[in-house]
């Protein structure tokens, strides 16, 4: 065959079909499946941003304890005569700019707020504020429209760093209330205390396990501290488990309670035999208090969710 000859392709290689790209299987079920309808729930951080309410009464004064409590930087637009005196009282010990007026749309850009709770009593005067919001893209609540809600609160439980929201997305703002109040109940007390130790565990460990290479092995050192210790237990954790926890980590372990305490299997049962039967005590004690909760839980008159 000459140098300029083509080569004749071999028999086989022509009879070989290209492969099809692979079609993927849509009854797949190793993936969570869509479900439409819900709301998107995230932590929003309003820690020193500007947030106006408008308005003075009950329901404001339920939006500025939420903001105050997430560190908001909050403007309040109402007349002092139309507050009433949780608001007042809130002005007088709180750090609330106060614009004695009722809403103007100069306020907006004065303000510049991130976003805008509504609750007056005019349905006209926060459709107008709605509207106006929206051509300026500034997310707005107004209180018991929910059409008219760019976002929504929820029944919240709160325990310290701990913060648990329940959501019906405007189905049954009561029956959010009840499952609210359902979790918590379940929870073991003082969980919040345990949250902020485990932050105080994370802290310590980055010290002695410093540097990006050290990342994989903190997290999942962590981890396993979370699996092994049950809720109740993270509650009991002080400043000597924390050491003998952080001790283990150079060689990869993780030391039970009981093996820090040095307890031998039959007074740990003992002990949390009693235990429930204090915690079934207190459970008792609390409905009273539970029934208070339920008629002023702190989603009352501006519940959307």
């Amino acid at each position: 065959m000459s140098r300029n000859s083509t080569p004749t392709p071999s028999t086989s290689a022509l009879r070989t079909p290209l492969s099809p790209p692979a079609t993927p299987d849509l009854s797949d079920t190793k993936y969570p499946p869509v479900l439409p309808g819900g709301s998107l729930l995230v932590a929003y951080q309003v820690r020193n941003k500007p947030v106006l309410v408008v308005g003075g009464g009950n329901v404001a004064a339920g939006r500025i304890l939420s903001l105050l409590n997430a560190d908001a930087l909050v403007h309040l637009a109402c007349p002092l005569s139309g507050c009433c005196p949780e608001v007042i009282h809130r002005l007088r010990t709180s750090p609330i700019v106060h614009h004695n007026q009722n809403f103007h749309p100069t306020l907006l850009d004065k303000i510049q707020p991130v976003i805008v709770l509504t609750a007056i009593d005019s349905p006209e005067a926060s459709t107008e504020i709605y509207k106006l919001c929206h051509r300026l893209r500034i997310p707005v609540n107004v209180a018991d429209v929910p059409p008219e809600c760019d976002f929504y609160f929820g029944s919240v439980h709160r325990d310290g760093p701990l913060q648990i929201m329940v959501s019906t997305n405007g189905n049954g703002p009561k029956l959010a209330n009840i499952v609210r109040r359902q979790i918590a109940g379940q929870l073991p007390e003082n969980l919040g205390e345990a949250i902020v130790r485990v932050g105080q565990l994370r802290k310590r460990l980055r010290k002695i396990a410093q540097g990006q290479e050290q990342g994989a092995r903190r997290m999942e050192w962590m981890s396993s501290v979370c699996e092994k210790w049950s809720l109740e237990e993270l509650c009991q954790m002080g400043e000597t488990e924390m050491g003998a926890l952080l001790e283990g980590y150079k060689e990869g372990k993780v030391m039970s309670l009981r093996e820090i305490r040095g307890e031998s299997e039959e007074d740990w049962t003992s002990a949390t035999e009693q235990e429930d039967t204090e915690s079934e005590d207190e459970e008792e004690r609390n409905k009273d208090k539970m029934v208070f909760e339920e008629a002023f839980d702190g989603s009352f008159g501006w519940f959307c969710g």
